[in-house]
């Protein structure tokens, strides 16, 4: 699990079977209301005092919203049940099921609270639970609102508006009208997660943090013998308490009171910094080798699991990958044939491979892999050139390892955590760790998070990293049995991995702008400079798949285009013409996705786009800077004041980042993306006729150990040059240099007032 806290979607299986589709329906839908009420009248009669409370704490009372309780039970087929077996009550001897019941009772104080509550969507309810994956789960929801006088009103299980309602998919939303400041929202989700017998563990958290104040909080479990647990307190947070009953159930049982707001939504780390409890629950596997596969034997509470043991368990699994990947002879030829190719494409175009460097060998074989495997046009799957995918399989390092080592290249993989992701002694899931592919020699990194990417660029997700580890992998006279299979992998110290300067990371925006006089627009001539971990999404965003193509194929030396190479099999000739159409499409829409780069950058309207073009894809190494342009008229900048003209120039940052009231008080280390910068290069030519005011008004500086906001303007001839710089020097900031952050943000913001008066000669 690499991303904590997850908001994800509620999936109902239906386990009817009846000839009459429509008959079988509406008795789900009978059945399903008629449980729906048995869970309500359960959950409403609980008898827990946190629940009957309605006094707020002063400490508390002048909190946007206060959550005055909030309680799970969770059970996993035990003795114990919570009145409901699931959808229509089905079971059978290889299926159990874990059932649960998040309740919140929650006062809303004001304005922002009532807007904040008014409707709640399933998703709300999720987040309130701590299943990590809901798959063939049955959901009931019960809301109630308590008026300040305590009269009760229930909201009716028929206002629960599905907003979609499908076999495999149930969502909804409930509109709670008349929501008044000062009442209390009421509500509770009970789910049904049916499990089949394949032991794999599954991740459940309980999260004790919110961004508003919890009065009480509390949590019981009970798993029946067969199961196992693991677990983890983070951050504080409190331990479980653990127990068995005579039953051999384990009981689970845990409660926190008074608990303050966190700060859960600017540059933070959940993982690393907010208290919860993590636990994975699994039915207990007795079979030989459980060991080595990482199970749990029935009944077993293990706490504080060692993190070596989950870094052996990763090591093996990339160990046995690697055995089926590359010395099993049949794929072996896979990787064989990439290094093949990279020859020939080197003998295309001229270039001795045998005397190239061993990095100028490995960036080549990036590139040979990346055309002739990963940009390959799939005949059965026409979209896919369109769509070109994500590789989030860290960054593909297995696949261009197997590749450097079939080219005598020697390359290592690191294993690491993700550097806002758990830490390394406490990871407790093999997909809590990373693995990222490095030369040996040169120590630079190689990665496929996206087909943008190029050679020698350190991943974003582990920028910083000194606690790492590297895999030895051995591959000669392997043996597939477990016995012999932990022996094919060793764990070695790893290495400090650099981290990125803010130059690297960069948005530069170069425009010529030009004032029109009687009239509103800014004629606006732009080039955007778009370098390292901020080009994935706007080259996904902007460039065409043909144009990749076509650009990579003429670098690698190959004579027939895309077209061409269809018209010539036999098997994809029919689809031509579909191809040159969707190609005709994508490119047609490719001044839609400008448009919307435009809008969503600078947060006004904008017309009359032309000339929008992609100067540099940023594609290879020797050229990584992604540049594109365009030319459009924007509204919104543009001030009549008599005979006068102001120009809004500040507004040309959109709206940037504002640190609110209630964020600026901050008591965690900051964790952000990446150190990076941003940057506007302006040319503002005097209209003819007029004279300029203000330029001076518009020098700002604010500097320190954090980073840098600048603008600096000049008058040049008619021409006024503005650059405007802000720069984030790192990604981490300990809590001490939140004020020096804030400093320079502010500055950036408060520029956004910053104007050019033109009068008139």
């Amino acid at each position: 699990m690499k991303v904590f806290f997850l908001r994800i979607a509620f999936y109902t299986g239906c386990l009817l079977y009846a000839a009459n589709p429509a008959q079988a329906q509406t008795k789900a839908d009978d059945e399903y209301r008629k449980q729906s009420e048995e869970i309500r009248r359960k959950v409403w009669s609980w008898d827990k005092s946190e629940f009957k409370t309605r006094e707020i704490p002063a400490n508390y009372a002048a909190a946007s919203t206060i959550v005055i309780a909030r309680h799970t039970e969770l059970t996993a087929d035990s003795k114990s049940r919570l009145g409901y077996d699931g959808f229509l009550g089905l079971s059978s001897n290889k299926i159990m099921s874990v059932s649960e019941i998040a309740r919140e009772m929650v006062k809303v104080n004001d304005k922002s609270g009532v807007d904040e509550y008014s409707e709640l969507g399933f998703t709300r309810f999720e987040s309130k639970s701590g299943f990590y994956k809901k798959d063939n789960s049955t959901t009931f929801v019960g809301v109630r609102i308590i008026k300040p006088d305590g009269k009760v009103h229930e909201i009716n299980a028929d206002d629960i508006v599905l907003t979609r309602d499908s076999k495999s998919q149930k969502r909804a939303k409930v509109a709670i009208p008349d929501l008044q400041p000062g009442d209390i929202v009421d509500y509770f989700i009970a789910t049904n997660l049916r499990l089949t017998n394949d032991f794999n563990d599954k991740s459940y958290v309980v999260a004790m943090f919110d961004d508003a104040p919890v009065m009480h909080h509390s949590f019981h479990g009970q798993l029946g013998k067969k199961f196992a647990i693991d677990y983890r307190s983070y951050n504080g947070a409190p331990d479980l308490n653990v127990t068995k009953n005579s039953d051999d159930d384990i009981i689970i049982d845990l409660v926190k009171k008074d608990i303050p707001a966190f700060e859960t939504t600017l540059w933070i780390s959940p993982a690393l910094q907010l208290p919860f409890v993590r636990m994975y629950i699994s039915l207990g596997n007795r079979a030989a080798g459980r060991k080595f596969t990482g199970y749990s034997k029935p009944g077993e509470v293990n706490k504080n699991k060692e993190s070596d043991e989950v870094i052996d368990l990763k090591a093996n699994g990339m160990a046995m990958e690697f055995f089926n990947s590359y010395n099993n002879g049949a794929n072996r030829a896979f990787f064989s044939d990439i290094v093949k190719k990279a020859k020939e494409y080197a003998k295309d175009i001229g270039i001795s491979y045998k005397d190239l460097s061993e990095d100028e060998r490995a960036a080549f074989l990036f590139y040979a892999a990346r055309f002739y495997k990963l940009l390959s046009f799939d005949v059965d799957n026409m979209q896919k050139y369109i769509n070109i995918g994500n590789y989030s399989y860290s960054g593909l390092s297995l696949f261009l390892y197997c590749i450097l080592h079939e080219a005598d290249i020697d390359a290592l993989v690191l294993l690491s955590n993700n550097r806002t992701g758990y830490r390394m002694n406490e990871v407790m899931d093999t997909d809590d760790l990373e693995m990222s592919t490095f030369l040996k020699g040169s120590g630079k990194f190689m990665s496929f998070f996206s087909v943008y990417d190029v050679p020698f660029v350190v991943p974003e997700s582990i920028e910083g990293l000194s606690d790492t580890k590297t895999i030895s992998l051995r591959t000669k006279g392997m043996v597939l049995t477990q016995g012999a299979i932990s022996k094919l992998a060793s764990v070695l110290p790893g290495i400090k991995v650099p981290v990125s300067e803010p130059e690297k990371n960069a948005h530069i925006e170069q425009l010529i702008l030009s004032v029109k006089p009687g009239e509103t627009t800014l004629g606006v001539k732009r080039r955007s400079i778009i370098r390292g971990h901020y080009k994935s999404s706007l080259q996904r965003r902007l460039i065409l798949y043909e144009d990749f193509y076509e650009a990579e194929r003429k670098t690698l030396g190959q004579e027939k285009s895309l077209i061409e190479t269809l018209e010539d099999n036999k098997r994809a000739k029919k689809m031509v013409e579909d191809v040159k159409n969707a190609f005709a499409e994508a490119r047609k829409n490719q001044k839609t996705s400008f448009d919307d780069d435009i809008k969503d950058w600078y947060e006004q309207d904008i017309s009359n786009l032309k000339d929008w073009k992609i100067d540099n894809m940023g594609i290879r190494h020797t050229s990584p800077d992604f540049i594109y342009s365009s030319s459009f008229d924007m509204d919104g900048l543009i001030k009549k004041a008599g005979n006068n003209i102001i120009l809004e120039i500040g507004k040309v940052q959109g709206s940037p980042m504002a640190i609110k009231t209630e964020q600026r008080k901050r008591e965690m280390d900051v964790y952000m993306s990446f150190p990076r910068s941003i940057e506007y290069h302006l040319k503002v030519q005097v209209p003819e006729g007029y004279t300029v005011e203000g330029v001076d008004g518009l020098n700002k500086s604010v500097k320190n150990e954090t980073g840098h906001f600048t603008a600096e303007a000049h008058l040049v001839g008619q021409t006024v040059e503005i650059k405007v710089s802000k720069h984030y020097y790192h990604g981490f900031e300990p809590t001490a240099n939140w004020s020096k952050l804030v400093e320079f943000i502010d500055a950036s913001n408060d520029w956004t007032n910053a104007k050019l008066l033109f009068k008139k000669s």
